[in-house]
């Protein structure tokens, strides 16, 4: 019999979060601050004290907004922390906030597993991991869900909820009323690699940095896309979220959808040579060691751009035609493959890259604008162009069904 136990922020529920790191203390704030209580746990005391100095520093940030004093300490005083799983079988939903590891997460599922009460959901803030495959780890795979908060979760209003093969209806209600009772945006999304938002935030990365071997600028491509669209050009994006972390992303796409994910080799290039972005203070930008803000064009990007076309494993052009709207195709593309497999519900998803990419407008939106002929016009051209563009603009199946009935928009 499946359990019908509401969260709910009203009857201070207690809601456990699993990791006290930059994911997990602005969880346990943005629960804090929606009336729950919360119990966060750490594996050792020096972890949590850092964990606790940034919800102090969140704290602080809040109150320089508005953030009373009072409202403060009532918040923290629903805070309570520990090292060891022995309350866990008090709370009624966790939230897995640990490191992208799948061996670390298995040890922390099979704990919970023999820690928590039979009927408490146990959530994953994964965002990009099976969650299928963790719910494997528990005896009650029907329990797990996948939980995908957006950085800072205490700030940014999206939240995923992704079931496994084996969650049931319950868990998923349960887990959209915990997010909205959080005031969040909760979207519900089918198990698939990156997701939803990731995953088409993922074409559009790969496809600036092709761009980029094209022929355009950097400065170009970032001016373009905000006088367009984005709040952040994606070449910024890339230098504060790291090069390193954008090539493992873009290589476990490309492994698990194939060759519309090519790796562009400007990303792996620039790993090799340390171009990290602002963790290195070097990207596609210069960073100034104190204040931390982009300065000029690196120097270094374009010397590693030019000796990747000198060993002709690039060939950049001159290109006098470079447009945000083509920047876009392949995100517009793939939303309509999302589309397609029933990834989330159509209305949903401009929603959702919205509130988790800070778009002005959504991918399905900018298809309706552009013209649902003129991005399946583009996409073939891009196409039919050179046969490594083949797969990467071949047009969505969906998209050409809507052509074909005449579609002015999508929704």
């Amino acid at each position: 019999m499946q359990s019908s136990i509401s969260i709910s922020a009203s009857t201070q529920t207690k809601v456990a979060v699993v990791g006290a790191g930059t994911m997990g203390s602005s969880i346990a704030v943005a629960l804090l601050g929606s009336g729950f209580g919360v119990l966060l746990k750490e594996t050792e005391q020096a972890f949590l004290d850092k964990g606790l100095a940034n919800i102090d520093r969140l704290f602080a940030s809040r109150m320089k907004k508005g953030l009373s004093a009072e409202e403060v300490a009532d918040q923290k005083s629903r805070l309570e922390t520990t090292l060891s799983y022995e309350h866990f079988s008090e709370v009624d939903f966790v939230i897995e906030a640990a490191p992208e590891n799948l061996e670390i997460k298995k040890q922390i599922f099979q704990e919970l597993d023999q820690w928590c009460h039979v009927d408490a959901i146990l959530a994953t803030n994964t965002s990009s991991l099976s969650i299928t495959q963790i719910a494997n780890f528990v005896r009650r795979a029907d329990k797990v869900v996948g939980l995908h908060f957006f950085n800072p979760a205490h700030i940014m209003k999206l939240v995923e909820v992704i079931p496994g093969l084996e969650t049931s209806h319950d868990t998923v209600a349960r887990a959209l009323d915990l997010a909205r009772s959080m005031g969040k945006l909760a979207v519900r999304v089918e198990e698939c690699a990156s997701f939803l938002v990731n995953r088409l935030l993922g074409r559009y990365m790969n496809e600036s940095l092709f761009q980029l071997q094209n022929g355009a600028s950097v400065e170009e491509i970032d001016k373009a896309v905000c006088d367009f669209v984005m709040p952040i050009g994606p070449l910024a994006l890339r230098d504060m979220n790291g090069a390193d972390i954008g090539l493992a992303v873009a290589k476990y796409n490309y492994q698990e959808y194939g060759a519309r994910f090519a790796v562009p080799p400007i990303l792996e290039a620039m790993v090799q040579k340390n171009l990290l972005g602002q963790k290195t203070m070097g990207g596609f930008y210069c960073y100034d060691p104190e204040t931390r803000k982009r300065t000029t064009v690196n120097t270094d990007f374009l010397k590693t751009l030019q000796a990747l076309e000198h060993e002709e494993k690039v060939k950049v052009e001159a290109n006098n035609s470079f447009t945000a709207e083509r920047l876009f195709l392949p995100m517009i593309n793939e939303a309509f493959l999302a589309m397609q497999e029933r990834i989330c519900q159509p209305e949903d998803l401009d929603a959702a890259l919205m509130a988790g990419l800070g778009m002005r407008k959504g991918p399905l939106t900018l298809a309706s604008e552009i013209g649902l002929a003129h991005c399946l016009a583009m996409l073939e051209e891009a196409g039919a162009s050179s046969i490594d563009q083949k797969e990467r603009f071949r047009p969505a199946p969906l998209l050409k069904r809507f052509v074909w009935a005449g579609r002015s928009s999508v929704l």
